[in-house]
């Protein structure tokens, strides 16, 4: 069976390729004339690109999904080196890395490189072990469906407006009338960004998750001592 290969543009091939140096990919090939090309390679990963000065970073629609066996071992080494490189996590911005996010199909994390292409890194759930869908899913019957929604809109586009204006939608106002459990409370809270969450309610959202991931590592022991 044959493999494709994506082939994405970049203003300048040469700082192209020192992005992706910088976070372990090797470069194979770099040809500067007569046309600006290059290869970069991680492991089974590989992709090529061509420079173009007509490419504006920020209008870039190319994008591409890259399918591979642990996307949380490929998002914690990403974010170390751009960090180092960087001196931060770039959130925004070109170049930039999202969180990790847990879908319907996957688990995927989305890098935007310095050409602006997309690139939505993801591994799907049947390869995952630990319970992928936890936080997309509520116990409310009720709500259930329509958080599904949500949390798939918010995280497949990781529009902060779009985010406020599905929850505005398919929930009350005041997100404390519903009947729900706090578990649920606090994974419809995470969906909002952080800067419009009262400090009380960040602090308990936080609070709650912590205990959902003590909870979840006691499980996780005793099946691996079994």
């Amino acid at each position: 069976m044959g493999t494709i290969i994506p082939i994405l543009p970049c203003q300048s091939i040469r700082e192209q390729v020192a992005f992706y140096e910088s976070i372990g990919f090797e470069t194979v090939q770099v040809y500067t004339r007569p046309y600006p090309y290059a290869v970069v390679r991680l492991k089974e990963l590989e992709l090529h690109f061509y420079g173009s000065k007509k490419t504006i970073p920020s209008e870039n629609p190319q994008m591409c999904y890259l399918k591979v066996d642990d996307v949380d071992k490929l998002y914690e080494k990403f974010t170390v080196d751009l960090k180092k490189n960087l001196g931060k996590i770039p959130r925004s911005g070109i170049p930039r890395i999202s969180k990790l996010k847990d879908l319907a199909d996957d688990r995927r994390f989305i890098i935007t490189d310095l050409g602006g292409n997309t690139l939505i890194v993801g591994t799907p759930n049947s390869q995952l072990s630990d319970g992928a869908t936890f936080f997309r899913t509520l116990e409310s019957k009720e709500y259930a469906k329509n958080f599904e929604i949500l949390y798939d809109l918010i995280y497949s586009k990781e529009d902060g407006d779009v985010a406020n204006r599905m929850l505005v939608k398919f929930f009350p106002l005041d997100l404390t009338s519903m009947d729900i459990g706090e578990i649920d409370l606090a994974k419809i809270l995470s969906t909002l960004p952080r800067r419009l969450l009262p400090q009380r309610r960040r602090e308990e959202m936080n609070r709650i998750f912590v205990s959902i991931f003590k909870i979840k590592r006691k499980l996780k022991d005793k099946v691996m001592s079994i």
